[in-house]
């Protein structure tokens, strides 16, 4: 199904399981930030109720629960959440050139709109991912032990709490995920787009630096006030109220 209210050609998709008032003053500033660059679409999980549609202010929202979409837990362990899989389930309704995805514990500090002025322009790229690995390497990941009849030669692991895929890989990552599930999107992303030899760039390219891990957040929120970085994107962040929105 087509959508009705596509405005551009290419989307900013928004991951959350919760709307309280620091996520909506999040989505507030990427609102205003993305507007007249790109469209933006929340992609909400209502896994743990309903969404209160006096909170949508305007704002497009996809509904999908995780309790209930197939393979959302990655071989059902729930550390293991798979935004792909809900984007893929949206897309079918929400047709973009690109998608650029961001969970909702990542943050920039920098000019979140020239970030996203930066990354429509890429409309010949296939894939945009975080090069930064601080645990150094595919082997290092320990999702990589549910991998199962492995076709690739090589292996690639990238963080996933921000990436940018276009239209056709996304269809020829759901082709190949109805032959073969075993791989965790941190693996299979940035793999499949490597053996395929698709258009690829790195967010490094662009200047942008990246602090990132599972965690603790407290230790990422820390860095995110205090080290000040410029052009750092910063995860988990938890609290969203330290953002200068």
């Amino acid at each position: 199904m087509e959508q009705n209210n596509r405005q551009n050609k290419n989307c900013v998709v928004f991951v959350t399981h919760k709307l309280d008032q620091g996520i909506l003053d999040y989505l507030r500033y990427i609102r205003k930030s993305v507007s007249g660059v790109m469209d933006l679409l929340v992609l909400y999980d209502d896994a743990a109720g309903p969404l209160d549609e006096s909170l949508l202010e305007g704002m497009d929202f996809f509904e999908f629960n995780s309790s209930l979409l197939t393979h959302f837990f990655h071989c059902h362990n729930r550390k293991l959440p798979n935004p792909l899989v809900a984007l893929i389930e949206c897309a079918r309704q929400h047709r973009y050139n690109h998608y650029l995805l961001m969970e909702n514990d990542i943050a920039l500090r920098g000019d979140l709109r020239t970030f996203f002025q930066r990354m429509n322009a890429m409309s010949s790229v296939d894939y945009i991912y975080i090069a930064t690995d601080v645990d150094g390497g595919p082997l290092r990941h320990w999702p990589l032990q549910y991998i199962h009849d492995n076709p690739f030669k090589n292996l690639y692991f990238a963080w996933s709490q921000l990436f940018m895929v276009s239209r056709r890989y996304l269809d020829a990552l759901e082709l190949f995920m109805k032959e073969n599930s075993t791989f965790y999107y941190e693996f299979l992303l940035p793999t499949l787009a490597y053996n395929h030899h698709l258009v690829i760039r790195q967010f490094e390219n662009f200047g942008y630096r990246f602090e990132v891990s599972w965690g603790p957040a407290e230790l990422y929120e820390g860095k995110y006030l205090y080290a000040r970085q410029p052009n750092t994107f910063y995860h988990p962040i938890k609290n969203c109220q330290i953002f200068p929105m």
